[in-house]
């Protein structure tokens, strides 16, 4: 079982552990439910309160019908004066055959939401062909008979932020996701061209699709090899969301690219048959705000003594090999989330490389990053088990035989 099986905040041995040390201190009457509901033994019978507020504050949605009274249910019903394409009702997704068996998710249309606006999106189409080259296909917003768009609530103002890019929260395919983008590429916090956004979101894009791609190759090597690694590893899904701008009007507020900035843009890159268009966000799943980071820009912890930060920083070394010493994996961080068979997994996101070229966008110092990394990193078990050439790094690290390393 996974160390975080079931449980974006503990183990599933833990949550039981809380349930027994609770469960004792509640009042008989409660213990079974109630008097109607008969349920086999052993059984956990759970209640659980939600604040309406807060959860509308948090997804930026209406709460579902059923979270309200009666007299609640009717009063925002009767608000509802037109029928929307938003329309603010909770519907459980229906499952393909294709998919898994297990917990639907909710997912809900919606109507106004304040501090949220409806933003028009179409999307890019991003692969990795066998090679491990990424190729981004653009829409053409002029071929109104054949572009797909998508209705989303974009939150107007940023709820979070890192060094170089904010954070909004976006409903998107009726589930919560984020968008990001730059506000910071360098030169200074919101002196940010569109093109450079775009820019800079589609060397992003390529560096998640490049990690996934190198990710899966890892990890069927280790099983090969018959090596114990973390395999609850996956990197972020992710889409390309491009802007879809209303004739006469200029990009959403949430962009903050002014109506100045948007027709020169515009006019830069002027084709008559086509318009890939430029105003570009990343969307995200949204997932657990608590993160581990288990590298840094420039710094490589060797985590001897965890299985998750040995298996990345057996990843990195791997990665560099395999790419024939052109490429670096830096600046890992995860966020624990659930997968759709209901296992926990570690995500791994906002990923940064060094190249050989520099060419990958924020954070890649070139050559000079690659000869930092080959100076800091320490082998550990797997590197060794794995049977990682360390010609050319400073440290060879534990020996193989070490029972150090978890």
């Amino acid at each position: 079982m996974s160390e975080f099986s079931h449980s974006t905040l503990g183990t599933l041995g833990q949550f039981f552990d809380t349930h027994n040390r609770v469960h004792g201190n509640h009042p008989k009457k409660i213990l079974h439910g109630p008097p109607a509901l008969r349920l086999p033994s052993p059984a956990i019978y759970i209640e659980g309160l939600i604040s309406v507020k807060d959860f509308e504050i948090e997804t930026g949605t209406h709460a579902p019908y059923f979270m309200l009274t009666e007299r609640e249910s009717q009063k925002r019903k009767s608000s509802q004066s037109t029928q929307d394409p938003l329309t603010a009702e909770f519907i459980l997704s229906k499952r393909t055959r294709s998919q898994a068996s297990g917990p639907l998710p909710l997912r809900s249309e919606f109507g106004d939401i304040p501090g949220f606006s409806k933003i028009k999106f179409v999307f890019a189409s991003v692969s990795v062909a066998r090679d491990g080259m990424v190729s981004i296909e653009w829409p053409n917003l002029k071929d109104h008979d054949n572009i797909v768009t998508s209705t989303c609530l974009l939150q107007d103002t940023a709820f979070d932020q890192g060094k170089t890019k904010k954070v909004h929260k976006i409903i998107y395919d009726g589930l919560p996701w984020v968008a990001k983008r730059f506000f910071n590429v360098g030169t200074g916090e919101g002196d940010v061209e569109i093109t450079e956004n775009r820019d800079q979101l589609v060397k992003e894009a390529s560096r998640l699709s490049r990690a996934a791609y190198f990710l899966k190759r890892f990890i069927a090597e280790a099983k090969r090899q018959g090596v114990d690694i973390e395999q609850g590893i996956n990197v972020t899904e992710f889409k390309l969301g491009i802007e879809v701008v209303p004739d006469g009007s200029g990009p959403s507020a949430a962009s903050e690219f002014s109506l100045e900035q948007y027709p020169a843009a515009v006019d830069a890159q002027a084709d008559p048959n086509s318009d890939p268009g430029i105003v570009i966000w990343l969307f995200e799943p949204r997932r657990s705000s608590k993160v581990k980071h288990w590298s840094g820009t420039n710094e490589y912890p060797s985590w001897h003594q965890n299985k998750l930060g040995s298996t990345l920083n057996a990843f990195s070394h791997w990665a560099y090999l395999f790419s024939q010493e052109s490429t670096v994996f830096s600046d890992l961080q995860t966020a624990t989330a659930i997968n759709e068979y209901g296992d926990g997994v570690q995500v791994l996101f906002d990923v940064m490389t060094h190249t050989l070229d520099k060419s990958s966008g924020v954070g890649d110092h070139g050559k000079t990053g690659i000869d930092i990394f080959l100076k800091k990193h320490e082998c550990g078990n797997r590197c060794s088990h794995l049977r990682l050439s360390c010609e050319g790094f400073a440290s060879e690290g534990v020996p193989a035989d070490s029972d150090a390393e978890a």
